[in-house]
């Protein structure tokens, strides 16, 4: 999880506990990145905000497993530092949990744009309301992927209920080439692949690959 912080935690601390598709509450294994500005030691409601994420997160994580990042208050290399951040703490399941929702603005959105640079994962962005009535949550894979009728079409296969080699049949082509499609869409998370008992991969479409449909659906190559 990276998330800037502000003068409040009860947004990250929310965040923490919240329930996900495919994605298990906070474990031993994870990382959390606070990303703070330089000096941020001079606030006293900052450092009680990171205080108090880390005696919820630690006894579950490990202390080391808590880190603050630090950064300059210029936007090139806020960006720069939060990329090189996040690529340097990438967890095994390449899966990030980006809580956009408190902190100092020019961090929001230079948050943002660092996780535009990460390839190959699996990024979800998460802003609450600030009067706590609920959130958004969105994949970040539905908007950087390629608009392209075939992958559109693999996705409503599967939304269908259809099989690997029922969508090929249907795109006059092979297997083979489908797989390959779907190595593709993995990369952004636009479906998720299963493994029961260990036999070949089955595939269902994802949140990420039903917002895919919906934002690029008209304009597909």
């Amino acid at each position: 999880m990276v998330f800037p912080v502000g003068f409040d935690e009860k947004f990250i601390v929310r965040a923490l506990v919240r329930k996900r598709e495919g994605v298990d509450g906070l474990e031993a294994g994870d990382r959390l990145l606070a990303i703070v500005p330089e000096g941020y030691q001079k606030e006293p409601r900052t450092v009680n905000a990171i205080t108090a994420i880390k005696n919820i997160a630690s006894p579950i994580i490990g202390e080391g497993n808590v880190l603050i990042l630090e950064v300059p208050l210029n936007g090139e290399e806020i960006v720069r530092d939060i990329s090189r951040a996040i690529k340097d703490n990438l967890t095994d399941d390449r899966l990030v949990l980006a809580v956009l929702s408190g902190g100092m603005r020019p961090l929001i959105v230079s948050t943002l744009l660092a996780l535009l640079s990460i390839e190959d994962a699996r990024i979800i962005v998460e802003s609450d309301f600030e009067n706590l009535t609920g959130h958004i949550s969105l994949e970040l894979g539905a908007f950087l992927a390629p608009a392209k009728r075939r992958w559109a079409r693999i996705l409503c296969g599967f939304l269908e209920g259809k099989s690997v080699r029922k969508i090929a049949e249907e795109l006059g082509v092979s297997p083979a080439t489908i797989s390959h499609e779907l190595r593709e869409m993995t990369k952004y998370g636009l479906v998720r692949a299963e493994k029961p008992d260990g036999r070949t991969p089955k595939y269902k479409a994802t949140s990420a690959g039903r917002l895919y449909l919906k934002i690029k659906g008209g304009r597909m190559s």
